[in-house]
């Protein structure tokens, strides 16, 4: 998705320049400095960035005392080079855009609960001078904190630590005496006993899955999607369809987009308080629409 251009000044990074012709003291004592801002809130050697997300960072250059971003006609001397790490990394290169030049990173879907760590040189060539930024970017997930939590008490997910390690699920399963545990989002609540299978990542979102929203066009549709992992009994996830709740008249179903297929998910409407709920045991990509198909329907 793309995200909101800032041309805050970053603070002065550690800075690298190489000379072709003259010695670097005099460079140095020139002020010119090559730097990296931020692309909102977000610092490209401070901030983790999160999977699935593209972030562009200006290039800025010091030159005279003065602070700028770099224009975009100098994008062509610009390089960047991965010197080590590119995993949690999609894409990684220089672009020009609206007069300016960026390093556009675009993180890949690894939610592994592990973090990782890539190193880049920026290298600005001008006037035969050679200015260069060397800068690490981490990716990956935090995993959330379970410190003050008591038993029976509702676990408030945080978009920003979404990850429930293996580790913390135990934790979580014995402060709860081994019963269901009740996490909660923006528009949904999930309750379900932890197996303590594998990562759980209840990062959310309600946007459309395109081939579905070709496939059901004409329908009235409302998507919650998980990226998918964890292992639960008896899950219940409720979820909240007021938004849509008005434009359906009749039987209301629930499915689960898989491979390609629309399954369909023992769920209960209740159309009382505009929310449904669905039996699950996996979290994955939902589908609830008022448009009853046959089980296993392939989306085309």
């Amino acid at each position: 998705m793309k995200k909101a251009f800032a041309l805050a000044a970053a603070a002065v990074l550690t800075l690298v320049v190489t000379a072709f012709s003259a010695p670097a003291y005099a460079q140095d004592k020139a002020g010119k400095e090559l730097t990296l801002g931020y692309d909102g809130g977000v610092s490209a050697e401070i901030s983790l960035l999160q999977p699935q997300e593209i972030y562009y960072f200006p290039v800025e250059f010091t030159q005279n005392g003065v602070l700028q971003p770099l224009p975009a006609r100098e994008s062509e001397a610009l390089t960047l080079t991965l010197q080590s790490g590119g995993k949690g990394i999609a894409t990684a290169e220089v672009v020009a855009w609206d007069g300016i030049s960026y390093v556009k990173i675009k993180t890949d879907n690894t939610r592994t609960g592990q973090q990782h760590s890539s190193s880049y040189l920026l290298s600005y060539h001008q006037e035969g001078q050679r200015y260069e930024k060397s800068f690490t970017v981490r990716t990956g997930l935090r995993p959330a904190s379970i410190g003050h939590v008591t038993a029976g008490q509702d676990i408030a997910v945080k978009g920003h630590m979404p990850l429930y390690t293996v580790r913390q699920q135990m934790e979580l399963a014995r402060i709860n005496g081994w019963r269901p545990v009740t996490f909660t989002g923006e528009g949904w609540q999930f309750t379900g006993t932890l197996t303590a299978k594998d990562v759980v990542d209840f990062t959310a979102n309600t946007g459309s899955i395109p081939e579905v929203k070709r496939f059901l066009a004409g329908s009235e549709v409302f998507y919650l999607s998980f990226p998918g992992g964890g292992n639960f009994q008896d899950g219940k996830l409720t979820i909240d369809v007021s938004s849509f709740a008005h434009r359906w008249e009749g039987p209301v179903y629930a499915y689960r987009y898989l491979y390609g297929r629309l399954y369909r998910v023992p769920a209960r409407y209740d159309s009382e308080n505009s929310t449904i709920t669905l039996s699950i045991t996996n979290l994955g990509r939902y589908v609830i629409t008022d448009k009853q198909l046959p089980e296993a329907t392939v989306v085309e």
